[in-house]
């Protein structure tokens, strides 16, 4: 099963409202939508993160692909762990 208790859900809703329309919640992770996400909003995954798309879904096996849209869109907005004040990169 699927998270869906994520803190900064409200804020990707936000963030989503201007660029987009979010998946629904029980839409796995996969490689092959993972990379139309990144096409269609402009962000280079790998190289923010130094990590594969595979690489998230083996580490991340309980997150929806719509949670990972909405770190995406706090990455093309610069808003990355600051919605909620924590700070995702040295995590």
């Amino acid at each position: 099963m699927l998270r869906t208790d994520f803190t900064d859900a409200e804020a990707w809703q936000r963030l989503a409202e201007k660029h987009c329309t979010l998946p629904n919640w029980s839409e796995p992770c996969t490689v092959e939508r993972m990379v139309w996400w990144c096409k269609r909003l402009d962000v280079n995954y790998p190289k923010i993160t130094n990590t594969t798309h595979q690489e998230f879904i083996e580490l991340n096996k309980d997150w929806p692909l719509r949670a990972w849209v909405g770190i995406l869109l706090e990455e093309r907005n610069g808003q990355a762990g600051k919605d909620n004040g924590t700070d995702r990169s040295s995590s």
